[in-house]
């Protein structure tokens, strides 16, 4: 299964896809447990239609990418909404399945514009500020772009999904660098999802049809990997996130559940199984980690947000 794809598809077909995957690991060393959830199926305020992306801001502020709304949805730490931009379409501030979403560090927000195949770049506020990319396979063109993430330098690192490469921007979208291709060896990629940036600049990549995570310096030399297929391992990760403290997190989404691991993979927590009750969990597909360590879960068939803290 690539990840990618899911938004290409109808919406009902998500869960099928994933239907039927579950299990569980060893016993976590860490506890976390539910704080808060918001959102249910439908298109007002604070409604979700499978979203796959959320970021948070330096001040708590989370954003959601609304994707089958075709809209970004911001909210307060609480969950309250504060506003929304986007709709269906290809000009400036349109989307079409929005998926990937990032902050950098003076609160612009980055989107992954999957459907149109480029990256938009807003203010705080949703105001446009500027776009990069066009369908293709040459320097700076997409095919169905998801993760997006942007380091402590400012530079914006995005999954150029069926093109199976990262390729790493300026702020402003000028290229800088690319890596990988199609495969299962160190450094190549098999519809990849999430992305993240540590505070040194390593990044990780959910390869979500290689069933692992792979780690790269901020050149895109391969460090390590970790993972397999299996309900003990992952099954199709779709994201990842990285605390303060360098702590890796994974959506692990075919198997309903969280994980965390060391900066080299050493397994630390797991939480989440299959269902619509607090705490549980219906093909998550994206997650954040606050300043405060907070993690927020796109619970994506189940249509909203869900907020975890550790005891």
């Amino acid at each position: 299964m690539r990840s990618c794809l899911l938004v290409f598809l109808a919406a009902g077909v998500i869960v099928l896809l994933l239907n039927g995957c579950g299990g569980g690991a060893a016993g976590p060393s860490e506890i976390y447990d539910f704080v808060r959830k918001w959102g249910s199926f439908g298109s007002s305020d604070s409604e979700f239609k499978w979203p796959q992306g959320v970021a948070v801001d330096s001040a708590g502020n989370v954003y959601v990418a609304d994707t089958d709304n075709s809209r970004i949805q911001k909210f307060n730490p609480d969950g309250l909404f504060i506003t929304k931009w986007g709709s269906e379409g290809s000009g400036d501030g349109e989307f079409k399945w929005p998926q990937g979403i990032a902050v950098d560090s003076s609160g612009n927000i980055y989107v992954a514009d999957t459907g149109n195949h480029r990256i938009q770049k807003f203010n705080s506020s949703g105001g446009f500020l500027t776009k990069w990319g066009s369908e293709g396979s040459g320097v700076g063109e997409f095919e169905g772009p998801n993760g997006i993430a942007v380091d402590p330098a400012g530079n914006v690192y995005v999954v150029d999904c069926l093109n199976y490469r990262i390729q790493k921007f300026t702020s402003n979208g000028v290229p800088i660098t690319q890596w990988g291709s199609r495969g299962s060896g160190d450094g190549q990629f098999e519809g990849a999802g999430g992305i993240a940036v540590d505070s040194a600049g390593n990044v990780y990549v959910a390869d979500t049809g290689n069933h692992r995570i792979q780690k790269f310096n901020s050149s895109g030399g391969f460090l390590t990997k970790w993972g397999s297929y299996g309900s003990g391992e992952f099954n199709a990760p779709q994201d990842v996130a990285v605390d303060s403290a360098g702590n890796v997190y994974v959506a692990d989404t075919g198997n309903h559940r969280i994980q965390k691991f060391t900066s080299n993979g050493g397994f630390l927590a797991q939480w989440g199984s299959r269902g619509s009750g607090d705490g549980e969990l219906d093909s998550p597909c994206a997650l954040a980690v606050d300043s405060a360590g907070n993690v927020y879960v796109a619970d994506t068939n189940n249509h909203r947000i869900q907020v975890f803290r550790k005891r």
